[in-house]
């Protein structure tokens, strides 16, 4: 099979241009197996050097497109593009800000072989709540061209406004029960987003957003988008089964209307948009979420933070360097594994002195598959690693310190786990 005439890839960016960089790297190196398909990146317009990065790669890559709108049409209406404009059978659409592994790259080339209609680039449990979740991170499916029909782009261009147009074409697939495969592993994995506040709207004008689409929130538009979903029973599962690292749908709940009235001023909208799709139960378990937190007297203005300004702003009021140094006075001789390297570490390792800290090395899931050896120049290790090292305290950066803690003991940490992050009046979740 010659993949090349099968599979063509898109990538939407805007002004993100370090991020692009690193994207065109991974499928452009000597080991990559799709550095030779049709790679059409679809430039929002960008003013950041984008373009001068494209044209110096087009030189080197005669298989790399660059098309240039003229104006910046919005992130989810360039997702809908490119479907638009998917020609071979298969297709595949890419963020400018992942991580791939090509370890079992074999399995998908072997499953459009097989003519599956999609073809899931992370792993699924097979349930239909999870495979619609799955497929709301872009990059998660290769879907076959030929499903996406006149009916899916008036579904998908219709959708933006509930920031999913994808799953237009996801729920098409799932309402004419077509084939899914599912890989043995990951081949993609999440980055961060840089400016998750703004990333529905980068580059637009505030003000000439209606509110109902500027104050939406990625739960709402999630919901909201499973009415592309004709069967009511599958609807329910879908919300049913619907976590997002939350125990259960009532905490769920919960954190989103903390997150509504925390950064949208309890937008009632929102609610109304979540309500309608839910059966009774459903909305007996809203119903006591939303007078939960409105009734409490607790402080949730940092419940939810994503960007690194809050993080800093968040530690700063908690004052993190003190409680750093009792930490490190309290375990000095104690070898100290760090978990977690995202938003919170980044800000701790640039902002606040650790050196008083013995860490002896950080896990993460981000270094399953990569060869990132170092992180802040600690060495580091898988998440399946931890049961086999030598230390003495788990160190936790993460805002969900309870529930992964749960998961740390269930897949066997037997050492003490401790958070980093300094206790306060202030609910950093559910």
């Amino acid at each position: 099979m010659n993949l090349k005439d099968k599979l063509e890839i898109f990538i939407v960016t805007y002004n993100r241009k370090e991020f692009l960089i690193k994207t065109l790297e991974q499928l452009f190196a000597v080991d990559s197996p799709v550095r030779d398909l049709n790679i059409t990146v679809l430039n929002n317009n960008s003013d950041d050097g984008t373009t001068e990065i494209l044209n110096e790669y087009q030189e080197k890559f005669s298989n790399l497109i660059h098309i240039k709108h003229n104006k910046n049409i919005g992130g989810n209406a360039n997702i809908a593009r490119a479907y638009e404009l998917a020609k071979k059978e298969y297709v595949w659409l890419l963020g400018d800000n992942d991580k791939y592994s090509w370890h079992v790259w074999n399995e998908i080339e072997n499953a459009i072989e097989n003519n599956y209609d999609v073809i899931f680039t992370r792993k699924i449990d097979e349930t239909i709540a999870d495979i619609y979740y799955k497929a709301s991170l872009i990059s998660a499916c290769i879907y076959k061209t030929k499903n996406i029909t006149s009916t899916v782009l008036a579904n998908a261009y219709d959708n933006i406004r509930f920031l999913f147009p994808h799953l237009a074409l996801c729920a098409k697939n799932i309402n004419d029960n077509n084939r899914f495969y599912n890989p043995s592993e990951d081949i993609v994995y999440i980055g961060v987003n840089p400016d998750f506040a703004t990333t529905y709207h980068r580059g637009l004008d505030f003000d000439d957003i209606p509110k109902t689409k500027f104050n939406i929130l990625w739960s709402v538009g999630y919901i909201t988008s499973i009415e592309l979903i004709k069967d009511r029973k599958k609807q329910i599962e879908i919300i049913n089964g619907l976590r997002h690292f939350h125990k259960s749908l009532y905490d769920l709940f919960k954190t989103i209307v903390i997150l509504n009235n925390v950064h949208r001023n309890g937008y009632f909208y929102n609610y109304q948009q979540i309500f309608r799709f839910l059966n009774f139960e459903q909305k007996i378990k809203f119903i006591l979420a939303f007078l939960r937190i409105n009734l409490s007297l607790k402080n949730y203005k940092y419940s939810f933070i994503r960007e690194k300004e809050s993080w800093f702003e968040y530690f700063n009021v908690i004052n993190e360097q003190k409680y750093i140094d009792k930490l490190a006075k309290k375990y000095k001789n104690k070898k100290i594994l760090l978990y977690g390297a995202g938003l919170v570490s980044d800000v701790l390792f640039e902002n606040f002195d650790m050196s008083k800290l013995n860490i002896v090395g950080i896990s993460d899931k981000r270094f399953e598959g990569f060869n990132e050896e170092k992180y802040f120049e600690i060495k580091t290790y898988k998440p399946d690693e931890i049961k086999d090292l030598d230390f003495d305290i788990l160190l936790v950066a993460l805002k969900n310190y309870k529930f992964m803690k749960s998961i740390l003991k269930k897949n066997g940490c037997n050492k003490k786990i401790v958070s980093i992050i300094n206790k306060s009046k202030y609910v950093l979740g559910v």
